[in-house]
């Protein structure tokens, strides 16, 4: 129920400064679980950022009303292992995605961020092209 009302609260938040791509728009299916395993947040050029291609896309679940797109991480220990969600909010006309994208570890905080970069064909984001903003609140 948190993650519910935390993604309808922040989707509230941000839809004055983003829309939704059109379907035709989005090319391959983004994939929440491409984010679960990097360390973007903290330093976004220590490793590549995949945004698609990490699992079959008939793995990845369709996003909700607000076009969220959950993946949740595997028990740590035995304690649950949080979720990361995600959503494309715009492709440029040169090709630049936009992406927010919601970070949950397993414990009460949940951080959100606009996770900006231009992917190559393998779905990787061209290092050069990666801007990282906390969104308001982390």
């Amino acid at each position: 129920m948190k993650r519910t009302t935390f993604a309808l609260a922040a989707g509230a938040a941000l839809s004055v400064l983003a829309w939704q791509a059109p379907a035709a728009a989005m090319g391959p299916t983004f994939d929440p679980k491409c984010f679960a395993n990097v360390g973007w947040e903290v330093d976004p050029a220590s490793e590549s950022i995949k945004v698609w291609g990490c699992r079959p896309a008939s793995e990845v679940p369709a996003g909700n009303a607000e076009g969220w797109i959950e993946y949740d991480r595997p028990q740590v220990n035995g304690t649950d292992g949080g979720f990361i969600m995600g959503r494309l909010v715009n492709v440029g006309a040169d090709g630049t995605f936009i992406f927010d994208v919601q970070d949950n570890g397993g414990g009460s905080g949940t951080f959100g961020y606009h996770v900006i970069g231009k992917p190559d064909g393998d779905g990787v984001l061209i290092p050069s092209t990666v801007h990282i903003v906390a969104l308001p609140g982390n």
